[in-house]
């Protein structure tokens, strides 16, 4: 019997190839810790108690710039540069704030209908009203129809203008996924609308986003990097008419905005005021120690001090009006698996099984965070043997990747008898092998009596070596923000526009339920690009 360690998040990257969207993070959240800038350490003025906190009494008397623009985005990550590319393309002065000395990556997919490109790919084309109404059921009616159905009239025509004026200028890959070798070794997926930008067996997010921040900044946008957004400016009215930021030498200036400010400052998930407010309590106790929101980042892009989930775009839109969505709140989260995290037998730490595998891990969430929240720690057990390999999977894996895994994986264990591993894996051996002989049981009938898992995943656990994969839980972000229109204008308590205020992305209220939507891969990703289109272009045209 063996325990074995550790394989690279840049070797697991390059062998899978194909890994997708919230897909990929399944195989590697594990191989990265909690970066410090993740740490749920009290935020700004606010405390446990009192989320909110006061806004910072500043003013232009502060200051000691002043730049005038006609849209000011804060935050230059997906929502934020596809904000400022939509307010460039149709006009406007562009002033582009980042805290950081490089944007936030994330993320491998996004979801598009019935783009050209697709379309000239092949691929099939869709009802839109038929994607958005599944996209609402999936949700129980959480999110706002209105924004998904801008998501479907426009992302197609989207990402093909990205095509045309960004990636192929710059020489930046993109394909229709998935293209798996053996498509039958791949999770049912309900729509076929994923695009791949960059090249997915690197960071392709921070290939793809570089390209754009030199597109921005080669058409005439002001990126302003290691710059914090401090406060939104309103008028006597309540406009907002622009944002006081701190650089990095300390100096102030005030970005006036003519037009709009765009907020695109992410999750609030590093918060521990907001996430104890606005999140279920065992989520909350779960997240300090599984917080991933930067695992895609290279290490030397994360050495700066400053937080990329502290909430501080949630925080400054509220205090500037606005109001956040009811609770408890969506998150993105799933079981991290080190092997290819469903739909293999799952069990809970008394080793007993506990829910259908077969599940796309991000709606598994509820189930996992219940088996997760016992006493000695947040993680459950995937337990499979050597016919698993030919088994249907969410994302597709290399069989090489499973060798290399198998050999040289974090917190894999391996045994000769299933009573060898209980031991292992610190569970009750009699438990442990009544769940596996009831599980095998069903798979001899090819009938899953008790959770009801199709057929075609339900393969027995019976040949040696056996394998316990441990699966923590993890949190990637928070998916939930303040309340917008159709047109992601910022809405107050009455629900009425907040003139000149916008948000896109992480930033913005009911794009989700209460657990990330997987219809297709990168949903995330795609809605942000396109609220942040649609923002950037309708302040632009204010």
């Amino acid at each position: 019997m063996t325990d074995m360690k550790g394989i690279s998040r840049r070797s697991f990257l390059t062998g899978s190839a194909v890994l997708g969207g919230a897909a990929a993070l399944a195989g590697l959240a594990g191989c990265s810790p909690a970066p410090k800038d993740t740490s749920m350490a009290e935020t700004g003025s606010a405390t446990e108690e009192d989320w909110l906190g006061e806004a910072p009494a500043l003013t232009e008397a502060d200051c000691d710039n002043v730049v005038d623009a006609d849209v000011v985005v804060i935050g230059s990550a997906v929502a934020g540069s596809l904000s400022a590319f939509g307010a460039l393309e149709n006009g406007a002065k562009v002033v582009m704030l980042e805290r950081n000395k490089i944007f936030h990556y994330g993320g491998n997919q996004g979801s598009f209908l019935n783009s050209e490109f697709q379309k000239q790919s092949g691929k099939p084309t869709y009802d839109p009203k038929e994607i958005v109404y599944h996209i609402v059921g999936n949700t129980a009616n959480r999110c706002d129809i209105r924004q998904w159905r801008v998501w479907a009239d426009r992302s197609g025509e989207l990402v093909d203008t990205l095509i045309e004026k960004v990636l192929t200028p710059a020489g930046i890959p993109f394909t229709c996924s998935p293209a798996p070798d053996e498509p039958e070794l791949w999770l049912n997926r309900v729509f076929d609308i994923n695009v791949v930008l960059g090249d997915p067996t690197k960071d392709n997010y921070k290939e793809f986003l570089s390209g754009m921040h030199a597109y921005l900044a080669d058409n005439g946008a002001d990126i302003r990097y290691n710059t914090k957004a401090e406060v939104l400016v309103q008028d006597e009215a309540g406009r907002v008419t622009g944002v006081i930021a701190t650089a990095e030498d300390g100096s102030r200036t005030l970005f006036k905005a003519a037009k709009g400010v765009i907020v695109c400052t992410g999750s609030y998930a590093g918060n521990a005021a907001m996430v104890k407010k606005f999140q279920q309590e065992k989520v909350a106790k779960l997240l300090e120690e599984g917080n991933v929101y930067t695992m895609y980042m290279d290490t030397e892009d994360l050495s700066s001090a400053e937080p990329m989930d502290d909430g501080i775009g949630h925080r400054m839109m509220c205090w500037a009006g606005a109001e956040m969505e009811g609770g408890p709140h969506g998150f993105l989260g799933w079981p991290n698996g080190g092997h290819i995290g469903c739909p293999n037998l799952e069990v809970d730490q008394a080793g007993r099984r506990y829910m259908n595998e077969a599940l796309f891990p991000v709606n598994q969430v509820q189930q996992v965070v219940s088996a997760a929240s016992m006493p000695s720690g947040a993680f459950t057990w995937e337990i499979s043997s050597t016919e698993d390999r030919l088994m249907p999977c969410f994302i597709g894996i290399d069989p090489n990747v499973l060798d290399a895994i198998a050999k040289s994986g974090t917190g894999v264990y391996q045994a000769d008898t299933l009573e060898e591993l209980a031991e292992l894996i610190d569970v009750d051996p009699a438990t442990f092998t009544a769940t596996i002989e009831r599980y095998n049981e069903m798979c001899e009938k090819g009938v899953d009596e008790d959770f009801m898992k199709s057929s075609e995943y339900l393969i027995p656990v019976k040949n040696p070596p056996f394998y316990a994969f441990n699966e923590k839980w993890v949190f990637v972000c928070s998916i939930a923000g303040v309340h917008t229109n159709d047109k992601f204008q910022v809405l107050n308590a009455d629900h009425e526009v907040i003139p000149g205020l916008f948000a896109a992305g992480n930033t913005v209220g009911r794009r989700f339920g209460y657990a990330y939507e997987s219809s297709g891969m990168g949903m995330s990703n795609s809605q942000a690009m396109v609220a942040g289109y649609v923002a950037g272009e309708t302040a632009a045209k204010a």
